[in-house]
């Protein structure tokens, strides 16, 4: 009888320490979920091995699928031992995270200190966080992710020349969207992963560039004879205005490079555009 009792005050208090948003988050993806995916079973709290998933669905294929929500931070090994505990049972996994919680937002920023689950995240889910905002007063935003990108810090040499260099603890993100709540199942690292069908931002914006790139020829001959401007400049300010919305100073900076149309000394010139842009 005494067992019983401990273990109900256990349960009770669980119960008790579940945050508000951490349960609306839970309903809206029961809720959600079977709108956009062939679902067999779905379920809240649902036991798997030593586990409780917070949201748990097995689709008309079979396929099972555990949806982790995280309301507060979560140690990067504690995020990996939990998702490969559900593979052992064949589930694949989902994290998504309360950008209310850790002041995300589905906005381009800068200047962002990457946490340790959010680097992992972004590993496993291929250059991509899952994140919804729920507050107290309810629903903020669907879900999005979150792109990770190099941020460069300005730096002042011992000659008193000034330059940028990547930083080691800062990046820029950038949102996406993503149709629908359909899920992707799929494999990497060694883990069995689920996200959804959302277009990789970093692939979209290098087929813009490359595009814009094609199509610059046909519009060069207008803008030749804006002074003040070097031929390069002419290109890289254009690009600025018409992506910088889209993608970010960090992200097109970085995807520029890769597609070698810029060097590391155009990066101030780009970040005077932006900033003229009000961008």
């Amino acid at each position: 009888m005494v067992t019983l009792t401990i273990i109900i005050m256990i349960e009770s208090k669980k119960k008790e320490s579940e945050s508000f948003e951490h349960i609306k988050i839970k309903n809206f993806f029961y809720d959600n979920l079977p709108f956009d995916n062939n679902v067999k079973t779905i379920k809240l709290e649902y036991s798997i091995g030593n586990r409780i998933a917070d949201v748990y669905c097995m689709l008309e294929n079979g396929k099972e699928v555990v949806i982790e929500i995280q309301h507060s931070i979560i140690l990067s090994k504690d995020l990996l031992q939990r998702t490969k505990e559900y593979n052992e049972h064949n589930c694949y996994v989902l994290w998504v995270f309360n950008g209310s919680s850790f002041e995300r937002l589905p906005k381009i920023g800068d200047k962002i200190r990457i946490l340790g689950f959010e680097r992992i995240s972004n590993i496993l889910y291929r250059g991509r966080v899952y994140y919804i905002n729920m507050t107290k007063t309810g629903l903020h935003s669907p879900v999005y992710p979150l792109y990770f990108a190099n941020y460069y810090e300005r730096k002042i040499s011992d000659y008193g020349f000034s330059y940028y260099k990547k930083s080691k603890t800062k990046k820029s993100v950038v949102p996406s969207e993503i149709p629908s709540l359909k899920l992707k199942l799929f494999k990497n690292k060694g883990y069995k992963l689920a996200g959804f069908h959302d277009d990789n931002i970093r692939k979209t914006c290098t087929e813009s560039i490359h595009q814009f790139l094609i199509d610059y020829e046909n519009v060069e001959e207008k803008v030749k004879n804006v002074k003040k401007m070097k031929s390069n400049q002419k290109k890289l300010f254009i690009i600025i205005a018409m992506f910088g919305r889209l993608f970010g100073l960090y992200l097109l900076f970085d995807m520029l490079r890769h597609l070698k149309v810029v060097s590391k000394e155009d990066f101030h010139y780009m970040k005077v555009s932006y900033i003229y842009l009000e961008l």
